[in-house]
């Protein structure tokens, strides 16, 4: 979401969101693999020890529109019905969006799932789908884990950051499987359409010049309105736990929007604010807090 900025006004100015995705698209096949994790500096010590010594399994899923969807899965250390599903955000990919994550969820002994989302990383797709369409590919990962361990009972978390945030809020307002036990939304925007409208004002560009035709476009290119990308509309029927974590120094996805989405949700509910921290580096900007506040949730819910 970093990049979101100059890359959505620019694709709007050329036509609408089909541009955007476009061009999101071929950039975003520059995928981050575990090796490229590993060689970068800003993995801390202890983290790329841990992806060092760990090997992932590879996963797969048909999304309902026939694409083939990508994703890593690394298997508890012990026997566990716990299982962690990370979403990661618009122009990242399972690896770089989770690596300094996965050694704390694997001392916990959950089973963790890394899928790239549509048109990331190695997974299949054109177009972005801004957490709606996704919303539907992991429901299917949902099943697919679920199949991967013969059907036994489960304990399933849901935990995105940023597009990844807004996608689980977006699935959670689904019927979901009884597995699926609580949800944990990091820096997610309240709608893929409230966060263009942002955008937009930021460059002092009024929104009735450009929405209209960018609903329009993508409505004919990706096969729904951008309009209906609503995590806020989803969280007003969710009945499943949900955290909503935010950085108040969030520029790119306004804090605002973590207040709406936390005031609106129908279930069970906590919000943590870190205080300085930017877009999804709220882990990074205080590790302790956030991880004793995910702990401290996941109690509640998963035995």
């Amino acid at each position: 979401m970093k990049n979101d900025t100059k890359i959505c006004i620019g694709a709007l100015l050329l036509g609408g969101l089909a541009t955007y995705y476009y061009a999101g698209y071929h950039a975003l096949k520059n995928a981050a693999t575990k090796k490229e994790i590993i060689n970068h500096r800003s993995i801390r010590k202890g983290d790329l020890d841990f992806l060092r010594q760990v090997e992932f399994e590879d996963l797969s899923i048909t999304t309902f529109d026939d694409l083939t969807l990508k994703g890593k899965f690394l298997p508890a250390n012990t026997p566990s019905n716990k299982v962690v599903i990370l979403v990661h955000g618009y122009h990242s990919t399972n690896f770089r969006e989770f690596a300094h994550f996965l050694k704390f969820y694997h001392n916990l002994n959950y089973h963790i799932l890394m899928p790239n989302n549509r048109a990331h990383g190695d997974s299949e797709g054109e177009y972005v789908g801004f957490g709606w369409l996704d919303r539907l590919d992991i429901m299917e990962w949902i099943h697919e884990i679920q199949q991967h361990f013969n059907f036994q009972p489960l304990q399933i978390v849901l935990h995105g950051i940023s597009m990844g945030g807004a996608t689980v809020l977006m699935t959670g307002g689904e019927t979901l499987s009884q597995d699926v036990k609580c949800i944990i939304s990091d820096c997610a925007y309240t709608s893929a359409l409230d966060e263009f409208k942002d955008v937009l004002h930021e460059k002092d560009i009024p929104p009735f010049l450009l929405i209209p035709n960018a609903k329009r476009v993508s409505k004919k290119a990706i096969g729904f309105d951008i309009e209906e990308a609503s995590a806020l509309k989803q969280v007003k029927k969710t009945k499943i736990p949900t955290l909503f974590i935010h950085g108040d120094q969030d520029k790119y996805v306004k804090p605002y929007m973590a207040y709406e989405l936390y005031n609106a949700c129908a279930s069970e509910k906590d919000l943590l604010i870190v205080e300085g921290a930017g877009h999804a580096q709220s882990y990074q900007t205080n590790p302790q807090l956030y991880e004793m506040t995910v702990k401290n949730f996941l109690k509640r819910y998963i035995s």
